[in-house]
């Protein structure tokens, strides 16, 4: 309640200012892009907002105030210690994103829905950094049944209007979102908030809120030259799946097959992908790690990921046609994940990759693994069995009359026939993971991979200013 009256009067003091000014010189008014498709919000009546609201929002004009909080907890959800945290990671990831960053709760959303309180708190209590008041909030609110969150960006965060490098973009929240989502149907508030502050800060940083110790920064990106790096471990061990004496042999045997075919060889372990799809990472790691050989940058690329024990293949430049077949490699990949199961050892999977990879740079052909022979063979000895048997009945039907077969088990003997470890294989199937830095387990109804959140991607607010944003109920 402390925390409230001082915030109300902050802000009504604010207020006073004649004519809702709090600045004469006041940062233009953003924009929607020409031919942008927004919508626009109807402010509510004055009456129905929360006491932060100007009285009248004609010829408001926006300003920049470095002095307001960035985190205002009316809804009271933060001890005095865990706000003390929050404002110091806003501070220090603000400074390092070059964006403002700002948490606001209330157990109320005044008749406003969650993007509308949220656009409206950022525009009307001089957020923002610089001309565009580039930035970003999160709204919590804890009103009973209707609990949920708003993510609202603006300036040069906003797609809608900005080409920035840095984009709120529908594949960003998501990733965002569920994280936080997490958190807050466990009731971990303070906790989710602090790691949704800190996913932010590297977003700003590098364009996606997850990455790996390699990854570049937004602005490495842009200057990024692409060069061959002889240096560069072949065997890069990042999950740790193996020993120092099994990563030196597999090295050894990697560097062996790349100079008998003359393309690079290498093999990456990982906890996950990060969100950012296991093509994309595989992808980006072999080239932000000069792999490749050649002007061409020829290189057989795998990737074990310790998430779900799944692997990919990536390559690029010149290397035999056989690793454009998705088949054979969805055979290769088969081959190596079997090998680490049965042996309960990613060194056996990785061991078993590089056994058959040698083969398949030299006969230009994945073959199959002994589960698929067995499963020919079987479908092999059914199709014999079916025409040997149709050839008997077609020769005995001058003998005795005809039964009628109803279905395929009236051509089979019982006990004759027999399918062992059937299972099926799906494919063509895009799948993406969230990542998050705590590991933390699903809690609640939620699913990351599902989608907890909804997103606009762009509407002009009732200050006339263009947002886009994203949240859910929990």
């Amino acid at each position: 309640m402390r925390k409230k009256i001082w915030m109300i009067a902050l802000l009504a003091a604010a207020l006073l200012i004649p004519g809702g000014k709090a600045k004469a010189d006041a940062p233009l008014l953003i924009s929607p892009a020409p031919g942008s498709d927004i919508s626009v919000i109807s402010p509510a009546p004055a009456s129905d907002k929360p006491s932060w609201y100007p009285d009248s929002t004609a010829g408001f004009q926006f300003y920049n105030d470095a002095d307001a909080p960035r985190v205002v907890d009316m809804a009271d959800l933060f001890t005095d210690e865990e706000e003390a945290a929050i404002a110091q990671a806003i501070s220090e990831q603000s400074a390092r994103g070059n964006a403002d960053i700002v948490v606001v709760t209330d157990d109320s959303a005044y008749g406003m829905s969650h993007m509308e309180y949220a656009d409206d708190f950022y525009d009307y209590n001089g957020y923002g950094f610089g001309d565009s008041r580039d930035g970003i909030v999160l709204f919590i609110c804890m009103e009973p049944g209707n609990r949920g969150w708003w993510t609202s960006v603006t300036g040069r965060l906003d797609p809608n209007v900005s080409n920035d490098r840095v984009l709120y973009t529908e594949s960003v929240s998501k990733l965002l979102d569920n994280n936080l989502y997490e958190y807050l149907v466990a009731g971990r508030y303070a906790e989710g908030v602090l790691d949704w502050v800190g996913n932010v800060g590297t977003w700003l940083v590098y364009g996606t809120p997850f990455v790996p110790m390699w990854y570049p920064t937004v602005e490495e990106q842009s200057s990024w030259v692409r060069e061959k790096n002889p240096n560069a471990p072949r065997i890069s061990d990042s999950a740790a799946m193996f020993s120092k004496s099994e990563a030196k042999e597999l090295e050894k045997t990697a560097a062996e097959i790349a100079e008998r075919y003359g393309v690079d060889v290498v093999i990456h372990t990982a906890r996950s992908d990060c969100g950012m799809g296991t093509d994309n990472y595989a992808k980006a790691f072999y080239q932000y790690g000069g792999y490749g050989l050649f002007n061409d940058y020829s290189g057989v690329l795998l990737v074990m990921f310790d998430e779900d024990a799944y692997y990919t293949v990536y390559t690029e430049g010149d290397v035999p046609s056989v690793f454009s077949d998705y088949d054979a490699m969805d055979r290769l990949t088969e081959r190596s994940e079997s090998a680490a199961y049965s042996a309960g050892s990613a060194y056996a999977g990785a061991e078993e990759y590089l056994k058959t990879l040698d083969k398949a740079l030299k006969s230009n052909k994945v073959a199959k693994g002994t589960g698929a022979w067995i499963m020919s063979g079987a479908f092999a000895a059914l199709a014999g069995l079916l025409s040997g048997t149709v050839s008997r009945g077609s020769a005995a039907a001058s003998m005795k009359t005809v039964r009628t077969a109803f279905d395929s088990n009236d051509y089979l003997v019982d006990g004759s026939f027999k399918v062992l470890n059937s299972y099926d294989k799906f494919v063509d199937v895009t799948t993406s993971r969230v990542y998050s830095p705590q590991q933390q387990k699903q809690q609640g109804g939620g699913s990351p991979g599902g989608g907890v959140s909804t997103f606009n991607g762009g509407h002009i607010s009732s200050s006339g200013s263009s947002h886009s944003g994203s949240g859910g109920k929990f």
